[in-house]
């Protein structure tokens, strides 16, 4: 099921065809209404426009809906501002609202009708829609260009000349109303500010959804953590079953609303102790098992004590519990991370200052930014904040690995920084958690079923005033850090991490829209015929991506690292070269054999540990640009930047593939020789012939995949990034199925 906006149906009743002056863009937008700069002049503008709106007259919608999407308001000859472009370039077209999104039509079939050679990166939203939960702030500009900030309960005037929205994403789009009527001018806006901040959260548009649609519930292939039979697999998979049980104490939520109805807790305490013990502890959230290491030392976590309980020993009777639990190791450790960690509003108010320096869109900002640059990152204290986490981390993975002592996480709610600090020290401890299957099992169990409000954070409906914070984007941040550190050790990439955070805003996955599993489960029952009512997952990656963009999630070093001995593969090739003389494919092998692998000792990659301890000092921690300048055309690096790093790495690890699979098939007889070679689902394949224009470089940007480039005369035109357009024009193709001597 589709969510773009585009009019397929329609498509043959749209049989006019626009001047070609009127199609997509516009050279320039002053004040001037008669005319405008080397552009369209006001007459001929709504000439074009006028042909276009015969065809919207009597469809009054963006196109293809979700079920239970509606439209709310709509306006037409609206213009679509390109970023960087001082309000001089752009798209014309209509702007429509409904109760899920902001879509933008442009006036031509362009944002309807694809052309073979482009598509939109989402299946689920197209390239101008805006989900509302993603909309961060709304500013409205009048004439003589003063901003004024639209807050839930606004009454806005009619005086609007331009649109700003700022998203969660760190992305701004800015819409121009000077040609659109008055009175559609002012409904619209006043459509967005209003069903952007719903007041609350039954009002938000998964629940529309919901009620509408149905999703399979058995066709993802991680645990969900919901049955108690995937905490079962667990203990079982972590060979602690003797220690630990799954406790059903919490069933219907009768104890804790904050915690699932199945947990984990050590097998000596009886639910009668867990039931006694509950009300003595912050949110009904005592001692919970998170992991056990190969040695039997555990990591647990727990909200702080009540200040007004009387009766202490509760917490310690928990304890010796956990300690009882962890039979053969040394005594518990417990952290307080409130005192060690940064708190929930320290990450906000530092995300808060660097989204001050991430995010403009106009030249003079940019410019204004740059100068202090350095200065404003330090103050803004996001990268120490990181230091500070990863401290933590790296003590509690010590003392767990090296020290064999069981770490007790703690915080006043139990459901914050625990999340962040208990699931890096599973990722540094678990190779398990480092494959995309384990570390989306990891982030089910450990946020998603364990009670990190979700919908609380990321401020998804008015209630949630003063209690946002980017607690998961923070978690993130700094798993990046560790594919930094440590490139070799995880399955999935940085364009999978990013990903993963725009489908936080999305606001259609059950995963990351309520606060713990009870409101889930209310949700879920919710009505008078009590129907089940059900969301997508956010992973089932399928709804929302093909194939061949998944192939952008797997780490090709990872891939040479994990499934093949490159060390046995280049001492194979190198003797066989010695020693018969025969060239493998054409010179190229022959002269990088002996070029870079000249040293008999020499390993691509060396022997590491299971173990990953993360370097705190602030000099290594990076800024994840990826994520945060994207949007940020002058700072994007054109053929440059880590996609080009990611680039190289695809070739080297299709390279390895291809010489395991030569050496393989030369050692055959020779009527077995013709053997299909194995697929390496990266994105960028290697092949037999080669197209060299991939090294130049020139349509990769260092916001691949996401950003569209400039499109201003004051910057170098970048392709569109549809990933068809990169596969067609710079990937090298692979034209074989078969080797044959």
């Amino acid at each position: 099921m589709s969510g773009h906006g585009r009019f397929k149906s329609y498509l043959n009743q749209y049989e006019v065809e626009m001047k070609e002056k009127g199609k997509a863009t516009f050279k320039s937008y002053i004040d001037d209404d008669s005319k405008s700069e080397e552009g369209v002049e006001e007459d001929e503008f709504e000439e074009v426009e006028r042909s276009a709106n015969d065809f919207f007259d009597g469809f009054p919608d963006p196109g293809n809906l979700f079920k239970g999407e509606r439209v709310i308001a709509h306006a037409d000859r609206v213009l679509k501002f390109a970023p960087y472009s001082d309000r001089k370039q752009g798209l014309s077209g209509h702007l429509f609202v409904t109760n899920f999104k902001i879509a933008f039509l442009t006036a031509d079939r362009s944002s309807y009708e694809v052309p073979k050679n482009k598509r939109d990166r989402c299946q689920l939203i197209g390239e101008h829609d805006i989900p509302l939960t993603k909309v961060d702030c709304i500013y409205q500009v009048v004439s003589g260009g003063k901003k004024k900030k639209l807050l839930p309960g606004n009454s806005v005037s009619n005086l609007t000349k331009y649109l700003e929205i700022h998203c969660k994403d760190l992305q701004i789009h800015t819409f121009g109303f000077k040609f659109c009527p008055k009175e559609q001018k002012k409904t619209v806006t006043n459509a967005i500010v209003h069903h952007a901040y719903p007041t609350r959260a039954d009002l938000l548009f998964a629940y529309d959804y919901g009620h509408h649609s149905k999703f399979p519930e058995n066709r993802l292939k991680i645990p969900l953590f919901f049955e108690k039979r995937d905490w079962e697999q667990e203990l079982k998979r972590l060979n602690c079953s003797k220690d630990w049980r799954v406790a059903d104490v919490n069933h219907e939520f009768s104890i804790s609303m904050s915690l699932p109805e199945y947990f984990v807790v050590p097998t000596c305490l009886l639910n009668a102790d867990l039931i006694r013990a509950a009300s003595q502890f912050h949110n009904n959230r005592f001692p919970t098992w998170s992991f056990t290491y190969t040695n039997g030392a555990n990591l647990v976590r727990m909200s702080q004590i009540c200040p007004e309980s009387e009766f202490k020993d509760f917490e310690n009777k928990m304890l010796s519990a956990v300690r009882s639990a962890s039979a053969g190791c040394k005594d518990l450790v417990i952290v307080d991370l409130s005192k060690q960690c940064p708190s929930v509003r320290d990450l906000q108010s530092s995300f808060d200052k660097l989204k001050d320096i991430c995010m403009s869109d106009c030249l003079k900002d940019f410019i204004s930014q740059e100068m202090a640059w350095y200065s404003s990152l330090e103050n803004s204290q996001w990268l120490l904040n990181i230091s500070r986490c990863f401290q933590c981390v790296a003590n509690a993975v010590n003392k767990i690995s090296i020290r064999c002592q069981s770490v007790v996480l703690k915080e006043e709610s139990g459901c914050d920084m625990c999340c962040v600090v208990s699931s890096l020290v599973q990722l540094c401890l678990d190779p398990h958690c480092r494959t995309q299957a384990g570390f989306e099992s990891l982030v089910q169990r450990e946020w998603v079923v364990m009670g990190h409000p979700f919908h609380t954070r990321l401020g998804l409906s008015q209630d949630c005033e003063g209690e946002q914070a980017p607690v998961f984007l923070f978690f993130l941040d700094c798993i990046w850090q560790l594919l930094q550190q440590f490139p070799s050790s995880f399955a999935f990439t940085e364009t999978y991490l990013t990903t993963l955070w725009d489908s936080v805003h999305l606001g259609l996955f059950e995963t990351f829209l309520f606060n713990n599993c009870h409101q889930r489960c209310k949700f879920m029952m919710e009505g008078r015929r009590m129907i089940r009512i059900t969301l997508p997952s956010v992973w089932d990656w399928k709804i929302q991506f093909n194939d061949v963009d998944l192939t952008l999630f797997n780490n090709p070093l990872y891939v040479m690292k994990g499934q093949y001995d490159i060390a046995n593969i280049v001492r194979m090739a190198r003797n066989f070269l010695r020693k018969s003389g025969e060239i493998l494919r054409n010179d190229l092998y022959k002269m990088k054999l002996s070029e870079m692998y000249n040293d008999e000792d020499d390993q691509l990659f060396p022997e590491t540990d299971t173990v990953l301890v993360p370097q705190d000092s602030i000099l290594i921690i990076k800024l994840w640009t990826q994520c945060y300048l994207r949007w940020n055309v002058p700072a994007q690096i054109v053929g440059g930047g880590n996609p080009s790093q990611y680039l190289q790495q695809c070739l080297l690890a299709e390279e390895v593939i291809h010489l395991q699979h030569r050496l393989k098939v030369l050692q055959m007889d020779t009527v077995r020789r013709r053997m299909e070679r194995p697929k390496s689902d990266l994105i960028f394949s290697f092949g037999e012939q080669q197209n060299m224009s991939v090294y130049e470089n020139r349509f990769l940007t260092s916001s691949f995949p996401f950003s569209s480039g400039a499109t201003t005369k004051n910057h170098q035109a970048i392709l569109v990034t549809p990933l068809t357009c990169y596969l067609e024009n710079s990937t090298i193709t692979n034209e074989y199925s078969y080797d044959d001597d």
